[in-house]
């Protein structure tokens, strides 16, 4: 009898143990795994009004606390024209979550507000969202009414992941 209660007790542990890894690869703040920093590439083409492709956006971004009720971005890229003139930089900081994030399938939209730099000074209270799709993608989407629709209209893309941080020799 003494056996078959250890036996029981060691499956139900192993089972438990089993379930609480399942749950923790299956519990994510985003889509893919889980993660609480991200940290990632800004890589896009941003049309113009005509739709056309006019500018190149290359930069990178990082974001943290993922998991908690105030995740943090910061992001830099340069912004230049097709042909290489007109380069310019620009930041992007102080998100302000509003509501939760929404988790659908693999992927997860944070929506909130931001501060981005521009030619006369910051703009505050920017809305954004920021969609991370699967363990890849990301696009950050900023209300062209409050940049006098200097990004064009298309979301900025990008990549979660990082070519220097994975092949830190190609950097150097």
């Amino acid at each position: 009898m003494k056996t078959n209660s250890i036996s029981t007790m060691c499956s139900l542990m192993v089972m438990s143990m089993m379930s609480l890894a399942i749950l923790l690869t299956n519990t994510s703040v985003y889509g893919g795994g889980f993660r609480d920093s991200l940290k990632g590439a800004l890589t896009s083409l941003q049309n113009n009004e005509d739709n056309t492709p006019t500018w190149i956006i290359s930069g990178v971004f990082r974001m943290d606390n993922l998991s908690s009720t105030s995740p943090t971005l910061n992001a830099t890229f340069y912004m230049m024209k097709t042909d290489g003139t007109a380069s310019h930089t620009h930041t992007i900081s102080d998100l302000k979550l509003v509501g939760n994030p929404v988790v659908n399938a693999n992927t997860t939209i944070f929506n909130g507000t931001s501060t981005i730099t521009m030619k006369d000074g910051p703009v505050s209270d920017v809305p954004i969202s920021i969609k991370l799709m699967d363990e890849s993608a990301v696009s950050i989407w900023l209300d062209p009414t409050k940049t006098n629709k200097h990004f064009g209209n298309t979301v900025i893309y990008g990549t979660q992941h990082l070519i220097c941080v994975e092949k830190a020799e190609y950097c150097k």
